[in-house]
Protein backbone atom coordinates (compact mmCIF):
# COMPACT_ATOMS: atom_id res chain seq x y z
CA UNK A 1 0.00 0.00 0.00
CA UNK A 2 1.50 3.51 -0.90
CA UNK A 3 0.82 7.00 0.89
CA UNK A 4 -1.18 8.76 -1.35
CA UNK A 5 0.19 12.56 -0.42
CA UNK A 6 2.66 14.57 1.54
CA UNK A 7 5.76 14.03 2.64
CA UNK A 8 5.65 10.33 2.23
CA UNK A 9 4.28 10.10 -0.61
CA UNK A 10 4.82 6.97 -2.85
CA UNK A 11 6.05 5.43 0.43
CA UNK A 12 5.18 1.54 1.15
CA UNK A 13 3.73 0.47 4.44
CA UNK A 14 3.02 -3.43 4.71
CA UNK A 15 -0.49 -4.41 5.59
CA UNK A 16 -1.57 -8.22 7.27
CA UNK A 17 -3.69 -9.70 4.39
CA UNK A 18 -6.64 -11.45 6.12
CA UNK A 19 -9.96 -10.83 7.08
CA UNK A 20 -9.43 -8.47 9.86
CA UNK A 21 -8.19 -5.41 7.57
CA UNK A 22 -10.15 -3.66 4.98
CA UNK A 23 -7.50 -1.47 4.00
CA UNK A 24 -9.14 1.77 2.20
CA UNK A 25 -8.11 2.18 -1.28
CA UNK A 26 -6.06 4.87 -3.16
CA UNK A 27 -8.64 6.49 -4.71
CA UNK A 28 -10.70 6.56 -1.49
CA UNK A 29 -7.46 8.21 0.89
CA UNK A 30 -6.96 10.96 -1.94
CA UNK A 31 -10.57 11.87 -1.83
CA UNK A 32 -10.78 12.13 1.98
CA UNK A 33 -8.08 14.50 2.25
CA UNK A 34 -8.87 16.55 -0.47
CA UNK A 35 -12.12 16.99 1.43
CA UNK A 36 -10.98 17.68 4.77
CA UNK A 37 -8.31 20.34 2.68
CA UNK A 38 -10.62 22.06 0.62
CA UNK A 39 -13.98 21.83 2.84
CA UNK A 40 -12.63 21.73 5.87
CA UNK A 41 -9.46 24.07 5.58
CA UNK A 42 -7.34 21.18 6.62
CA UNK A 43 -4.40 22.68 5.81
CA UNK A 44 -5.48 25.83 8.05
CA UNK A 45 -5.65 23.76 11.82
CA UNK A 46 -3.30 20.00 11.04
CA UNK A 47 -0.04 21.50 12.59
CA UNK A 48 -1.96 21.84 16.04
CA UNK A 49 -4.07 19.35 16.23
CA UNK A 50 -4.86 15.58 17.39
CA UNK A 51 -6.53 12.92 15.35
CA UNK A 52 -8.00 9.40 16.64
CA UNK A 53 -8.19 6.39 14.52
CA UNK A 54 -10.18 4.29 16.03
CA UNK A 55 -10.20 1.33 14.55
CA UNK A 56 -6.88 1.48 12.82
CA UNK A 57 -6.48 -1.91 10.86
CA UNK A 58 -3.21 -0.62 8.30
CA UNK A 59 -3.31 2.52 10.02
CA UNK A 60 -2.36 3.80 6.68
CA UNK A 61 -5.29 6.76 7.02
CA UNK A 62 -3.00 7.92 10.50
CA UNK A 63 -0.33 7.84 7.80
CA UNK A 64 -1.87 9.84 5.22
CA UNK A 65 -2.56 12.49 7.97
CA UNK A 66 0.86 12.37 9.29
CA UNK A 67 2.48 12.68 5.81
CA UNK A 68 0.31 15.97 5.69
CA UNK A 69 1.75 17.26 9.02
CA UNK A 70 -0.89 16.64 11.60
CA UNK A 71 0.86 17.02 14.92
CA UNK A 72 -0.55 14.01 16.61
CA UNK A 73 -2.39 10.90 15.89
CA UNK A 74 -3.37 8.11 18.38
CA UNK A 75 -4.47 4.89 16.72
CA UNK A 76 -6.30 2.12 18.59
CA UNK A 77 -6.20 -1.29 17.25
CA UNK A 78 -7.38 -4.32 19.21
CA UNK A 79 -5.94 -7.27 16.98
CA UNK A 80 -2.69 -8.30 18.09
CA UNK A 81 -1.02 -9.09 14.82
CA UNK A 82 -2.45 -5.90 13.05
CA UNK A 83 -1.16 -3.82 16.06
CA UNK A 84 2.24 -5.05 15.94
CA UNK A 85 2.13 -4.95 11.84
CA UNK A 86 1.08 -1.03 12.58
CA UNK A 87 4.13 -0.53 15.23
CA UNK A 88 6.63 -1.89 12.23
CA UNK A 89 5.11 0.78 10.10
CA UNK A 90 5.45 3.24 12.72
CA UNK A 91 8.80 2.96 12.72
CA UNK A 92 9.81 2.91 9.31
CA UNK A 93 8.22 6.03 8.89
CA UNK A 94 10.20 7.16 11.74
CA UNK A 95 7.08 8.30 13.77
CA UNK A 96 7.59 7.12 17.18
CA UNK A 97 7.22 10.92 18.37
CA UNK A 98 3.82 11.41 17.02
CA UNK A 99 2.10 8.84 16.88
CA UNK A 100 0.34 7.24 20.03
CA UNK A 101 -1.01 3.34 19.55
CA UNK A 102 -2.96 1.49 21.98
CA UNK A 103 -3.51 -2.43 21.78
CA UNK A 104 -6.99 -2.90 22.85
CA UNK A 105 -11.17 -2.24 21.84
CA UNK A 106 -11.87 1.52 21.56
CA UNK A 107 -14.83 0.58 23.65
CA UNK A 108 -12.35 -0.56 26.38
CA UNK A 109 -10.59 3.09 26.55
CA UNK A 110 -11.82 4.29 29.69
CA UNK A 111 -9.76 7.71 29.38
CA UNK A 112 -7.73 9.92 26.40
CA UNK A 113 -5.26 12.62 27.13
CA UNK A 114 -6.50 14.21 24.70
CA UNK A 115 -9.25 15.77 22.93
CA UNK A 116 -9.18 15.41 19.14
CA UNK A 117 -10.20 17.67 16.04
CA UNK A 118 -10.36 15.19 14.06
CA UNK A 119 -11.53 11.11 14.19
CA UNK A 120 -11.24 8.24 11.59
CA UNK A 121 -14.00 5.67 12.34
CA UNK A 122 -13.92 2.75 9.82
CA UNK A 123 -14.82 -0.71 12.31
CA UNK A 124 -16.42 -3.33 11.23
CA UNK A 125 -19.07 -3.60 8.85
CA UNK A 126 -22.86 -4.41 9.33
CA UNK A 127 -22.51 -3.88 13.03
CA UNK A 128 -23.54 -0.49 13.62
CA UNK A 129 -20.62 0.08 15.79
CA UNK A 130 -20.44 3.82 13.72
CA UNK A 131 -23.16 4.82 15.65
CA UNK A 132 -21.82 2.98 18.65
CA UNK A 133 -18.48 4.82 18.66
CA UNK A 134 -19.89 8.05 17.88
CA UNK A 135 -21.98 8.02 21.62
CA UNK A 136 -18.58 7.39 22.95
CA UNK A 137 -17.35 10.09 21.25
CA UNK A 138 -19.91 12.47 22.19
CA UNK A 139 -20.67 11.06 25.51
CA UNK A 140 -17.63 11.66 26.80
CA UNK A 141 -16.83 14.77 24.76
CA UNK A 142 -13.65 13.12 23.12
CA UNK A 143 -13.66 16.21 20.53
CA UNK A 144 -12.50 19.65 20.08
CA UNK A 145 -14.88 22.80 18.88
CA UNK A 146 -15.64 21.90 15.09
CA UNK A 147 -14.08 18.96 14.93
CA UNK A 148 -14.39 16.77 11.91
CA UNK A 149 -15.49 12.81 12.19
CA UNK A 150 -14.86 10.98 8.70
CA UNK A 151 -16.72 7.49 9.20
CA UNK A 152 -16.30 4.80 6.34
CA UNK A 153 -19.59 2.06 6.66
CA UNK A 154 -20.93 0.12 4.42
CA UNK A 155 -23.33 1.86 1.68
CA UNK A 156 -26.67 1.18 3.16
CA UNK A 157 -25.30 2.76 6.98
CA UNK A 158 -27.80 4.58 8.56
CA UNK A 159 -26.60 7.23 11.40
CA UNK A 160 -28.81 7.27 14.36
CA UNK A 161 -31.47 10.42 14.42
CA UNK A 162 -29.37 12.05 17.02
CA UNK A 163 -26.16 11.96 14.85
CA UNK A 164 -27.88 13.45 11.56
CA UNK A 165 -27.73 16.60 13.02
CA UNK A 166 -23.58 16.54 12.48
CA UNK A 167 -23.55 15.17 9.10
CA UNK A 168 -22.48 17.24 6.38
CA UNK A 169 -22.52 15.07 3.71
CA UNK A 170 -21.98 11.40 2.41
CA UNK A 171 -19.99 10.23 -0.42
CA UNK A 172 -20.41 6.80 -2.22
CA UNK A 173 -17.31 4.49 -3.56
CA UNK A 174 -18.88 1.18 -4.90
CA UNK A 175 -20.08 -0.62 -1.69
CA UNK A 176 -18.33 1.91 0.71
CA UNK A 177 -19.93 5.42 2.32
CA UNK A 178 -17.45 8.23 3.31
CA UNK A 179 -20.04 10.44 5.97
CA UNK A 180 -18.55 13.68 7.23
CA UNK A 181 -19.87 14.92 10.50
CA UNK A 182 -18.97 17.82 11.95
CA UNK A 183 -19.28 19.16 15.94
CA UNK A 184 -20.48 21.83 17.66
Amino acid sequence: MLITGGKFKSRKISSIKNNIVRPTSNKVRQSIFNVLIHRFEFNDWRHKNHMLDAFAGSGIISFEAMSRNIRKSTLIEEDNVVYENILININELSLEDKVTILNKSFFDMISFDAKFKLFYLDPPYYKNLCNISLEKIFDEKLYKKKAIIVCETEKSFKFNLSFKKYLIFNKIYGSIKISYLLTN
